[in-house]
C-alpha cells in the first residue's frame, strides 16, 4: 500500500474504534485547542508520515536504531526547554540502553548502509515524537481517554490533504491487491487497534502517572519484548549478543530511572 494512505486507514479505524467505546465529550478551553490540533499534528500525521515514508528508502535496521534515540533526544529537549541539566545517571543510563538496543539489532552484524533520504526523514519522525511527548503534558488536566481519541480522530482528519497528494502523485493508482489479502487486512487491524487506539491509551496514560522521562525510556524495552516473543512463539533461541543486549538495556534503565529518583530527591 501507499505508505501515506497506509497510516490513514490505519488510524480511521482506530478512530472508529475509539470513537465506538469512548462516548464522553469535554469542552476545551480555547488555548487547549490549539493543543490537541498540535499533538494530533505531531503524534499521528506527522510521525507516521515521516517514519511510513522513510522506510520506503531505508532499512528497517537503520529506522529502528533512529527511532532509538528517542529518549536521548527527549532528554536533550526537556534540558534545553527546562533550563535546567538532568542528572548525569540520567544521560549514562540512556547511552547504555541505546548501546543495548544497537547490539540487540544489529545481532553482530556491525554493517549500516547510509540511505540519506530514508535515514533524515526517520529522523523527522522522531523529532515529531519528541515534540508529541512534551505537548501532550499541557492536556493532563483532561480525561485521558478522550483525549487520546480525539488525537486520534484530528491527526486522521489531517491525513486527507497528504493522502490526495500521494493519489495525485501515484497518477490514481489504487492498489486493489491490497484489500483482498487477508494477511494485509489483518495486519491493518492489528496496527489499528492494538498499536494505535490501546498503545496511545497506554503511552498518553503512562506519561502522567510515571512523567516523560521514564516513559520515553520504556521505549528500550521494545526489542527485548520482540526476543522473547520470538523464543516463545518462533522457537527461536537468543543468541549471545541478544543476550548481552537486552542486559544492557536492563541496566541503562535502572541507572536512568535512579537518575529520575534522585532528580526528584534533590
Amino acid at each position: 500500500m501507499p505508505p501515506i494512505a497506509l497510516g490513514f486507514i490505519r488510524f480511521l479505524i482506530a478512530s472508529l474504534v475509539m470513537s465506538l467505546f469512548i462516548r464522553k465529550f469535554i469542552k476545551y478551553e480555547k488555548k487547549d485547542i490549539l493543543y490537541i490540533l498540535l499533538t494530533a499534528f505531531l503524534g499521528i500525521t506527522s510521525y507516521f508520515i515521516f517514519e511510513n515514508v522513510a522506510l520506503i528508502y531505508t532499512t528497517a535496521t537503520n529506522a529502528s536504531l533512529i527511532a532509538a534515540t528517542v529518549p536521548i533526544f527527549y532528554l536533550i529537549f526537556f534540558d534545553f526547554t527546562s533550563k535546567k541539566v538532568s542528572n548525569k545517571l540520567n544521560y549514562f543510563g540512556s547511552i547504555l540502553g541505546l548501546t543495548g538496543v544497537s547490539i540487540l539489532i544489529l545481532n553482530g552484524k556491525f554493517i549500516l548502509k547510509l540511505n540519506p533520504l530514508g535515514d533524515i526523514l526517520m529522523f523527522g519522525a522522531v523529532i515529531s515524537w519528541v515534540f508529541y511527548t512534551f505537548t501532550i503534558q499541557r492536556l493532563e488536566k483532561y480525561d485521558n481517554m478522550v483525549v487520546s481519541r480525539d488525537i486520534i480522530l484530528f491527526g486522521t482528519l489531517m491525513f486527507i490533504p497528504f493522502v490526495l497528494l500521494e493519489i495525485i502523485l501515484n497518477f490514481g493508482k489504487v492498489y486493489n491487491e491490497t484489500l483482498l489479502n487477508v494477511f494485509a487486512i489483518t495486519s491493518i487491524l492489528y496496527l489499528a487497534v492494538f498499536s494505535s487506539a490501546i498503545a496511545y491509551l497506554f503511552w498518553n496514560k503512562a506519561i502522567r502517572l510515571s512523567g516523560p522521562k521514564t516513559v520515553t525510556n520504556g521505549i528500550y524495552y521494545i526489542p527485548i519484548v520482540s526476543i522473547i516473543a520470538d523464543s516463545l512463539i518462533l522457537k527461536n533461541i537468543p543468541n549471545i549478543y541478544s543476550i548481552f543486549g537486552a542486559i544492557m538495556v536492563l541496566m541503562g534503565i535502572y541507572i536512568a530511572e535512579k537518575g529520575n529518583k534522585l532528580k526528584l530527591k534533590a
